[in-house]
């Protein structure tokens, strides 16, 4: 289990976690596929539309690799969590290095199977993204993995930016080419993870299975029946369907600024919004305390869609530029801090699953946000749109971090974490003819004062009674020292989490 270490002092630099041997063979796995699928989206698209001279068979290619986060992804998420990340990630990788390639040799087959080779290397993405996000946890741990994620999150982004330009530099020679470096991306990716990552039991053992509907149904509730994991899943939901408008709706809304289509306005827009997405990350990992962190957690989640507000008053570029910076960098602002949380309060037996949730929720929820603005922006003004669509974010916002649950209720969700995961571990270690016993969080009343033998004069010491192992109850308020230094006793009065 890995949790970001709430005593250190300030963050971990880049080259802390860059020096893990396995995470900087993810790293570099990643990156090169991110570029890789950039270029290859864009010379899919060239090719489907050459093919075709179809806009909406184009689009189809495009959007064919968020089909798969229907529903199908959490199935799949599922599977994973029931085998060795290791061994997922690699298969993934080998599986979509054959559909590329084979879409580069028979580039002439009809677009239908293009389509459908391209949907089942979708397939693939749920599988690898859950695999990976649930492995990182196991490689690094504390300020790195804070890090780590931010790392990936830049590198994304730029890997996004250059894939397109490469992909479309490729496409003017022979758009094949494209398909064959994605193709060697995959391969890389697949012989970087096989040498560096080491091999780790699956989370979901044998003897813990169920059936893959139900455990699939189990990745759903783990994440909202617990109060810390739900309000997490909201703000970061909610974010990204308002957060993501402008960027959505770029095309148009470059269009509507020049009175016509403007290739510079539209590119200005779209590098705001990862500009602002990479400046918020970089300054919350870096720049802020890791103490401090969560307390910006509900300002800035408000601060997403409230920045878009002004879009009412039909501003020019450079306010649309602003706006864009604005509601990304308070977008990725919250991340480092709930990403972290989400770590320290979930049951390692559960992560794929639950990551699998969470990327289903993100693809579908922008994906929606999208298509409704984009279809209110066919019928009404698209500034008119944009704010009143960000004022109904900020009411819906304000109510979600209303019900942020109080620090007490926190630190109550990471100790008992720990204590699940230090008793798993210790059944793991002794096996199974040792009995650990229960331990219960008495989370309701007061701990009683302990009680001190007082020895008697003599040989005839009295000694205390042996305690049951079923009946021992962890002492959040006087054991933190053994729960991994968790908040003092002064933090179980109910405070809002801004307040710690």
């Amino acid at each position: 289990m890995s949790d970001p270490d709430e005593s250190t002092d300030g963050p971990a630099s880049a080259r802390e976690a860059l020096t893990n041997r396995e995470y900087l063979a993810v790293f570099a796995a990643s990156a090169l596929s991110w570029f890789g699928d950039s270029a290859a989206r864009a010379a899919v698209i060239a090719l489907v539309y050459q093919r075709t001279q179809s806009p909406i068979a184009s689009a189809a290619a495009f959007a064919i690799s968020y089909l798969p986060w229907l529903g199908i992804g959490a199935v799949l998420s599922a599977i994973t969590e029931r085998h060795s990340y290791r061994k997922i990630m690699i298969l993934s990788d080998l599986i979509r290095m054959g559909i590329m390639v084979a879409l580069a040799v028979f580039g002439g087959l009809p677009v239908a199977g293009l389509i459908g080779l391209l949907f089942v290397s979708a397939l693939l993405s749920p599988p690898f993204d859950s695999a990976r996000s649930a492995l990182l946890p196991r490689i690094l741990q504390g300020e790195r993995y804070v890090t780590a994620l931010t790392l990936q999150r830049t590198a994304g982004q730029f890997a996004l930016i250059a894939g397109y330009a490469a992909g479309a530099a490729l496409t003017a020679l022979d758009a094949r080419y494209a398909l064959l470096l994605n193709a060697a991306t995959f391969g890389v990716s697949a012989l970087l993870v096989t040498v560096r990552v080491k091999e780790r039991t699956p989370s979901l053992t044998a003897d813990k299975r169920t059936n893959l509907l139900r455990e699939t149904a189990e990745g759903y509730t783990v994440v909202f029946r617990s109060p810390v994991m739900r309000s997490i899943a909201l703000v970061v939901f909610c974010g990204v369907c308002f957060g993501v408008v402008p960027e959505g709706l770029a095309a148009a809304w470059a269009a509507d600024l020049a009175n016509g289509p403007n290739a510079v306005y539209l590119g200005t827009i779209m590098v705001a919004s990862a500009v602002g997405f990479l400046a918020g990350s970089i300054v919350m990992t870096w720049l802020v305390k890791p103490q401090r962190r969560n307390a910006y957690i509900r300002p800035f989640a408000l601060i997403t869609p409230l920045a878009l507000v002004p879009a009412l008053f039909d501003l020019n570029i450079y306010g649309v530029v602003a706006m864009t910076l604005i509601s990304g960098g308070a977008l990725a602002g919250t991340l480092p801090a709930t990403n972290g949380l989400f770590v320290q309060v979930l049951p390692p037996a559960y992560r794929a699953r639950a990551f699998g949730v969470m990327q289903s929720g993100v693809h579908l929820i922008q994906g929606g946000s999208i298509l409704f603005t984009g279809w209110l922006a066919s019928h009404n003004p698209l500034p008119q749109v944009v704010g009143y669509f960000a004022i109904v974010g900020v009411v819906i916002m304000a109510a979600v971090v209303a019900t942020w649950p109080a620090h007490a209720t926190v630190a109550d969700a990471i100790a008992a974490n720990k204590v699940r995961v230090a008793a798993d571990e210790h059944a793991g270690t002794h096996g199974t003819d040792e009995q650990f016993g229960e331990v219960t969080i008495d989370l309701g009343r007061a701990p009683l004062p302990t009680r001190r033998p007082r020895p008697s004069p003599g040989p005839s010491q009295r000694r205390m009674p042996a305690v049951d192992p079923s009946e021992r109850t962890v002492d959040l308020s006087e054991r933190t020292t053994e729960l991994g230094s968790l908040p003092p006793r002064s933090l179980s009065r109910g405070r809002g989490i801004v307040d710690g």
